[in-house]
């Protein structure tokens, strides 16, 4: 049974800066934020349904779409401009996080024993050597990263001294502590990943091209979602429950690999090797689908070839990989460039959110239920009010 690419939208949000940024959630406030990541992963489920809409139902990416529709010039350049410096710079800036983080997964495995550079060179060529292989075959790959990852990570949350009772509260317990608010955000950033709004529905039409019954290939889709995005959430508690096991020691929440030692102690050797190993996957799979979403959307913005190898395609993903890989080795922080990626994923996001639902809207191959849009509807409004949060984020740093 054929389950689509969702796997992709797994690996794409669960990278070093969800480990970190769940890790640092529980060790600030228990597992009192556990109901954000329920809320994340459902709306994400949602989004990348209209995602796969569009993707398999009107055989078209986002960026195809964006060209398609929007007919005015100042609009194109606008919508052009942002997408660009939203997918390539913001990619290429996450791409140096995702780098570290594999590498401090085998920083917590080995304790320094291999340099390094080392390591970000071996990460870096194994991206680049996946990203060469067909589509579907990159899919399967993923699929077995992220089911290792997710058995990785929950078995750290079992061993460690979880409290289930508290740990079900916070599931079920919509409250906000003093001073969670900027981790409310953040965990949902991490959750619903712009870039994927652009990945998903590229990789879905590539996958399903060969599929007839686009109804059929839809259902597939979702089927695949309905596994894999529920293991991506269930990741995330696990390193959140994780975290919370931690509370009081400030410095697990400032750097992975430290929070993959420091948790030894209170549930053996055993736990640490599983989220060092489960960090390092998620480097990994995380460094591949920054550069394959940037790819993928440029490419449809600019009308190239629907082709993997077509030179254009590969020179922006290497892009991505070398500018990411540059800034790892050099030591250098990409802070200004997350600035101004973020700044632009603050405005695409409910943007292209809400088009994602117009074009969902417009489909007709496949009616959905009205109460479904309504909960996009809703959805894409809480995007706007994350985006502006993201802003105002951006200006405090300008400011600052």
């Amino acid at each position: 049974m054929r389950l689509g690419t969702s796997s992709l939208v797994v690996a794409a949000f669960v990278g070093p800066g969800t480990v970190l940024t769940c890790a640092a959630a529980g060790v600030e406030f228990g597992y009192a934020l556990g109901w954000v990541l329920l809320f994340a992963t459902a709306a994400t489920f949602v989004l990348q349904s209209f995602t796969a809409n569009t993707g398999i139902l009107a055989r078209q990416g986002l960026g195809a779409a964006l060209r398609h529709t929007l007919q005015a010039r100042w609009a194109r350049t606008v919508a052009f401009g942002l997408v660009v410096l939203g997918l390539w710079v913001g990619t290429a800036a996450f791409e140096t996080g995702n780098l570290i983080g594999a590498a401090a997964g085998v920083t917590a495995l080995l304790e320094d024993r291999i340099p390094r550079r080392a390591v970000l060179l071996l990460v870096a060529a194994a991206a680049a050597a996946i990203l060469l292989l067909d589509l579907r075959r990159i899919a399967q790959l993923f699929t077995a990263l992220v089911i290792a990852m997710s058995g990785l990570f929950v078995a750290g949350m079992l061993l460690a001294p979880v409290d289930w009772a508290a740990a079900a509260r916070g599931l079920v317990t919509p409250t906000v502590p003093e001073g969670g608010l900027v981790t409310v955000v953040a965990l949902l950033g991490t959750t619903i990943v712009t870039y994927n709004l652009f990945l998903h529905p590229s990789a879905a039409k590539a996958y399903w091209a060969d599929t007839p019954d686009r109804t059929a290939a839809w259902r597939g889709e979702l089927r695949g979602m309905a596994l894999f995005l529920p293991i991506g959430g269930l990741v995330s508690f696990a390193i959140l429950a994780a975290g919370a096991t931690l509370t009081g020691q400030e410095a697990a929440a400032g750097d992975v690999a430290a929070f993959a030692v420091l948790l030894e102690p209170v549930a053996g050797p055993v736990a640490r090797y599983c989220f060092g190993l489960g960090l390092l996957a998620a480097g990994i799979t995380s460094a591949m689908t920054a550069p394959l979403a940037a790819a993928a959307g440029i490419r449809e913005i600019f009308g190239w070839p629907d082709d993997t190898t077509d030179a254009r395609y590969r020179l922006v993903w290497a892009s991505v990989l070398g500018t990411g890989l540059v800034f790892a080795l050099g030591d250098w922080s990409p802070l200004a460039a997350i600035i101004a990626a973020q700044a632009a994923n603050g405005l695409l996001l409910p943007l292209i959110a809400g088009f994602m639902l117009y074009l969902s809207l417009r489909q007709e191959v496949v009616y959905l239920p009205r109460w479904y849009y309504g909960v996009g509807a809703l959805v894409v409004l809480i995007c706007g009010g994350l985006g502006g949060r993201t802003l105002w984020w951006v200006w405090g740093q300008v400011a600052g």
